[in-house]
């Protein structure tokens, strides 16, 4: 079993050759590992069964080797995944149950049913674009990350239709294979402030999973719960950290399915990020925030101009339906070119850097951090 510690992010494939062309890319520190094809199989059951575990069963093609992958439940906060993976060279693209039987499975699954009821489901064709790139950190430690492009498709044979679904896939992926996981947004910031890069809170799997479930465009976030015993500190960062969860995964969902309700559910969420920030400025000093607060004004005005086709055609009821088709496909490319833009990516690493390291810590005064443990209950 290993641990691993992952950073995604999605870009658009126009702007795949300019991040090549970056001079983290281009510098002595990085070393090119080569291309490679990547083919995947995934299983599940046909009620998918290991999905609602949050397990994903695969078996990798990688030059000739098969490689039977299994991962379970993990965490992911502001885009950082961490899960555990059990990985098994096998001799053909089958499931080698036997192999399996060594994991310890979440409660509810029985695996001798399994054996009997997975079968592939949908599967993954992509280059992947290797670079490791070998330094030391802010702090002098030495840092290693392995920066994998990945540019393909998610897809799968739909029998109703007798054609092929498809999702495209152009993210990049960064993960950490020696140093401490702050160092990861410090390596995409430094990209993102280049070149437009999403946060991406989706794995491959859960793209097949939306593909053959036309409803499942966004997996329900849980709704947060605060304990009053908690400090300001840790309430602020969880309640930031909700925030981030949402809005970049509504954009990303918007995207995908085109359905105008994802973009207010995003403005929502941004506004509620930067009322959280300026609520809590007690604790978090302007001075760690003044870059990303310019930056979320920008977006979240440009999106509420954005959205305002919407509100207007509230007001006309049912007589004004043609003229909001018409407006709405305005609005759209509009929508679209504000998310070729670099400073909603730049605003969700920023936001999750600041998450993983307390980066407000290194401008508090005696009374912030005084503040900041007071717990929630009795401030």
């Amino acid at each position: 079993m290993a641990k691993e510690i992952e950073l995604k992010l999605a870009l658009s494939q126009h702007h795949v050759e300019v991040l090549k062309q970056q001079p983290l890319f281009l510098s002595d520190k990085v070393s090119v590992l080569g291309n490679r094809p990547l083919k995947n199989i995934y299983f599940d059951t046909p009620d998918q069964l290991l999905s609602r575990h949050k397990v994903a069963l695969r078996i990798r093609s990688k030059e000739g080797v098969f490689i039977q992958t299994l991962k379970t439940q993990g965490v992911s906060e502001g885009g950082l995944h961490q899960r555990n993976e059990w990985e098994w060279e096998v001799k053909a693209p089958e499931l080698d149950f036997e192999l399996l039987k060594q994991v310890e499975w979440p409660l509810g699954l029985d695996l001798t049913a399994l054996e009997d009821a997975v079968e592939p489901i949908f599967a993954t064709d992509f280059m992947r674009q290797l670079w490791l790139l070998e330094d030391l950190d802010a702090d002098g430690n030495p840092l290693q990350v392995e920066m994998a492009l990945d540019i393909g498709e998610v897809w799968y044979d739909d029998e109703a239709s007798g054609g092929r679904r498809a999702d495209p896939l152009c993210e990049l992926e960064l993960e950490l294979r020696q140093g401490e996981p702050a160092a990861l947004f410090e390596v995409a910031l430094q990209l993102a402030n280049q070149v437009p890069l999403q946060i991406c809170d989706i794995s491959k799997a859960e793209r097949g999973y939306r593909l053959r479930n036309d409803e499942a465009a966004l997996r329900p976030i849980a709704a947060l719960e605060l304990n009053p015993d908690e400090t300001l500190e840790v309430a602020f960062a969880r309640l930031v950290q909700h925030e981030l969860m949402q809005w970049p995964r509504y954009l990303e969902a918007w995207q995908f399915s085109g359905d105008w309700q994802y973009i207010p559910r995003a403005l929502e969420s941004l506004r509620n990020m930067g009322a959280v920030y300026e609520s809590f400025s007690d604790i978090i000093p302007y001075e760690s925030s003044v870059q990303l607060d310019e930056q979320l004004t920008k977006v979240i005005r440009k999106m509420r101009d954005i959205d305002a086709w919407r509100r207007a055609g509230a007001l006309m009821g049912d007589a004004g339906q043609a003229w909001c088709q018409s407006a709405q496909a305005r609005a759209e490319p509009r929508m679209e070119v504000l998310l070729q833009t670099r400073e909603p990516g730049v605003i969700a690493l920023t936001v999750a850097s600041q998450l993983v390291n307390a980066g407000w810590r290194k401008h508090w005064k005696e009374q912030h951090e005084a503040r900041a443990q007071q717990p929630l209950g009795i401030a």
